[in-house]
C-alpha cells in the first residue's frame, strides 16, 4: 500500500483555502433565547428576569376582597392593593397627584371629554370604553358583556359582597357593543366617574359557577391560585400563610411590565413587617403597613429606600346606633359628653406628632377641594372634662365612692371600645379609655381576635364603640345612609359602620351627591356637615399618616404604587 504524503506548503496552501470558503459562507442562525454576543464572539446567557418582593400586612385568603367586607372594618387588609395588581380596573385608582386615572378604561368620564352628560330630562349618564387589545390572563378578549356580569354579581344579595356605592342611583347599564357600557342615573351623582374602581369578573370563567351555585361560589379556588384578571400581572403561586408569587403579563393592555416577577409576602404584623424593612428583604409596601410612627423609626435606620407619608385617612371612633349597650350611646348629650373628655390634641402629639397630623373635626381630609368650606360648619368639641362630666350628671348618673358613674338602679355607666390588634388602633383606643375613666365612666378595650378580623357579623355587632381609620372624606359621607347599613338582610355587608340610619339625614346625602355644580355641592356638604358634627355621628380624632416604603432601587412608585405597578422599574 503507497503511502500518500502531502508537504508542509501544499498543506498551508489547503488551510488557506479552507479559510477563505468559510469565511464566505453566511453566519448561522442564531439559537432560540441566546445571548448578546461578547468581545470574544462567544453568546451570552439571557439577562436574569428582575424580579422585586413587595409586603403587605395581612394573610389573604384571596387576591380580591370583594366577598369579605371591602378593605376596612372586616376586609383583608391590603387585598385591595393586591387586587390592582393582577386584577386590574377600567379606572384602578388615583395617581400620585390625587387624580383618577383610567387603565383597561381609555378614559375616566368627564363633562370636558363630553363621556360625562347630564340629560335634559335631569337624569345623567356616563359612557366607558374598553380599550382595544385588553385581555384576560387566559387571553380571551375583555368586552362590556364581563362589566354588566360583574355588575350583576354585585348586586346579588345572596353572595356576601360588599355593595358598591352608587347603584341605587342607577337607572340602567347597557352595553351598545362589544367595548362600551353606558350608564344611566336617575339623578346627577357625583361620583359617577368612580363607579368601576375595582376589578371586572371574567364571564367565561365564572358565569356557570355562579348560576349553579351560589353558596360554593365565594370559595372557588378561582379567587387565589387560579385567579385569572385583567392587570399588569398574573398569579403564579398562592402558598397560604406565607406569599404569592406574581408573574409579568405579557399582552397587558398597557404594555408588558417592566419587572418580570412580583413576589407579595403576607406578614402578619407589624413586627414582622418592620424586621423585614430593615433586613432588606422587602423593596415596597402595599396596602395598610406600619404606622406613622412605626415608619419614623425605621427611617432613621433604613438607609436603602424612602419613606412616602400622606394623611389619606382620618382616625374615627363609631358609635353603635343599633341595640348598643349601654343603650345611652343612643343619647346624643351622652355622646357629646364622652367627645367632650377626649384630649384630641394630646393624642396628635403623643401618637403621631404636630408635623405630621393634626386634630380632625370631621370625616373632611385637608386634600378635598371643599376642605374649608365643609369644615366652616363642622361643631368643635375643645376637650373639657369639666363639661363633660356635667353633661353626664345631667343625664341621671352620680359618682360612687370609687369615682365611677353609676345610674339610679347602682348599675356601673361602662363602655366597650373595639379595635383591631395594630398599634395604630389600640394605643388611641387605650388613651380614650383612659379619658374616659378620668370622668368616671368605666371604659374598656376589646382588641379583636384575629380569627374574628374576617367575621361580618361580630364586627358589624360591637356593643358600644368601634375604632378604625377606613374611608374618609366625602366618599365616606355616601356610605353612612340606610342602605349601607351592616344588616342580617344583606349578610352584615355594606358600609355604614355605626349601622347610623335615619332618613333625613339620608336625605342631606342624597342632596350632596346629586349636586354636581360646586357652589350647590359646597351648601350640600355643609348642612350633611353639620348634621353629622352636631349629632355624633362619628368621633374625628386626628389625620393619620399612612406610610409607603419604598426601596432605592425602585423607580417609578410612589406613595400608593400599585396604580401604576406596569412601569415599576429597577435602577
Amino acid at each position: 500500500m503507497r503511502r500518500s504524503i502531502v508537504s508542509h506548503r501544499h498543506w498551508s496552501l489547503l488551510l488557506a483555502l479552507a479559510v477563505l470558503v468559510l469565511g464566505c459562507a453566511p453566519a448561522p442562525p442564531p439559537s432560540q433565547g441566546s445571548g448578546p454576543a461578547s468581545n470574544t464572539g462567544q453568546p451570552q446567557p439571557p439577562a436574569a428576569p428582575k424580579q422585586i418582593t413587595v409586603a403587605m400586612m395581612g394573610n389573604p385568603v384571596a387576591a380580591s376582597d370583594r366577598f369579605v367586607g371591602g378593605r376596612s372594618g372586616g376586609g383583608i387588609p391590603g387585598a385591595s392593593e393586591l387586587e390592582q395588581l393582577v386584577g386590574g380596573a377600567l379606572t384602578p385608582g388615583k395617581d400620585n397627584n390625587s387624580a383618577f386615572v383610567p387603565q383597561l378604561a381609555e378614559a375616566v368620564p368627564t363633562f370636558e371629554n363630553g363621556l360625562w352628560k347630564v340629560l335634559p330630562d335631569g337624569r345623567m349618564e356616563t359612557t366607558w370604553r374598553i380599550r382595544a387589545g385588553a385581555r384576560w390572563h387566559d387571553g380571551v378578549a375583555l368586552t362590556s358583556a364581563d362589566v354588566l356580569f360583574t355588575t350583576k354579581v354585585e348586586q346579588d344579595r345572596d353572595l356576601p359582597v360588599a355593595p358598591t356605592a352608587g347603584y341605587e342611583q342607577i337607572a340602567s347599564i347597557e352595553a351598545p357593543d362589544a367595548q362600551t357600557v353606558t350608564i344611566t342615573w336617575k339623578r346627577p351623582y357625583i361620583q359617577a366617574d368612580q363607579f368601576f374602581l375595582r376589578a371586572p369578573l371574567p364571564q367565561h370563567i365564572l358565569e356557570r359557577p355562579y348560576t349553579e351555585s351560589k353558596e360554593s361560589f365565594t370559595a372557588l379556588a378561582y379567587w387565589n391560585e387560579e385567579y385569572v384578571g385583567a392587570g399588569p400581572y398574573r398569579v403564579g403561586e398562592w402558598v397560604r400563610d406565607s406569599h404569592a408569587t406574581l408573574h409579568a403579563f405579557d399582552d397587558f393592555v398597557l404594555g408588558r411590565p417592566k419587572i418580570d416577577d412580583v413576589v407579595v409576602k403576607f406578614l402578619a404584623d407589624e413586627n414582622a413587617f418592620m424586621a423585614n424593612i430593615l433586613a432588606g428583604t422587602v423593596d415596597a409596601s402595599i396596602g395598610k403597613s406600619i404606622n406613622y410612627e412605626q415608619a419614623t423609626q425605621i427611617r432613621t435606620q433604613w438607609s436603602d429606600g424612602k419613606i412616602v407619608t400622606r394623611p389619606e385617612t382620618v382616625v374615627k371612633l363609631w358609635p353603635q346606633f343599633l341595640d348598643p349597650n349601654p343603650a345611652i350611646m343612643l343619647n346624643v348629650q351622652f355622646r357629646k359628653a364622652l367627645f367632650y373628655a377626649i384630649d384630641r390634641q394630646e393624642l396628635v402629639d403623643s401618637l403621631v406628632g404636630r408635623d405630621a397630623s393634626a386634630v380632625a373635626h370631621s370625616v373632611l381630609l385637608p386634600t378635598e377641594p371643599l376642605f374649608d368650606q365643609g369644615e366652616a360648619t363642622a361643631v368643635k368639641y375643645e376637650y373639657d372634662p369639666r363639661r363633660a362630666t356635667t353633661m353626664i350628671e345631667q343625664l341621671g348618673y352620680t359618682r360612687g365612692a370609687d369615682g365611677l358613674f353609676r345610674d339610679s338602679r347602682n348599675e356601673l355607666l361602662s363602655v366597650e371600645i373595639q379595635a383591631t390588634g395594630e398599634a395604630q388602633n389600640t394605643k388611641p383606643s387605650f388613651a380614650i379609655a383612659n379619658y374616659w375613666k378620668q370622668i368616671g365612666v368605666d371604659a374598656q378595650v376589646a382588641v379583636v381576635p384575629i380569627q374574628l378580623q374576617n367575621d361580618r357579623k361580630y364586627r358589624a355587632e360591637f356593643p358600644g364603640l368601634n375604632l378604625q381609620g377606613s374611608t374618609s372624606g366625602i366618599p365616606k359621607i355616601g356610605e353612612l345612609t340606610s342602605t349601607q347599613s351592616r344588616l342580617p338582610e344583606n349578610n352584615y355587608n355594606g358600609r355604614n359602620y355605626p349601622r347610623y340610619m335615619n332618613q333625613e339625614f339620608d336625605g342631606l346625602v342624597a342632596t350632596l351627591f346629586a349636586s354636581v355644580p360646586l357652589q350647590e355641592r359646597g351648601l350640600a356638604l355643609q348642612r350633611a356637615i353639620q348634621w353629622m358634627t352636631d349629632q355624633v355621628v362619628m368621633y374625628s380624632l386626628y389625620y393619620a399618616p399612612e406610610a409607603t416604603m419604598i426601596s432605592n432601587r425602585m423607580v417609578n412608585a410612589g406613595f400608593n404604587p400599585t396604580w401604576n405597578a406596569s412601569e415599576w422599574d429597577l435602577k
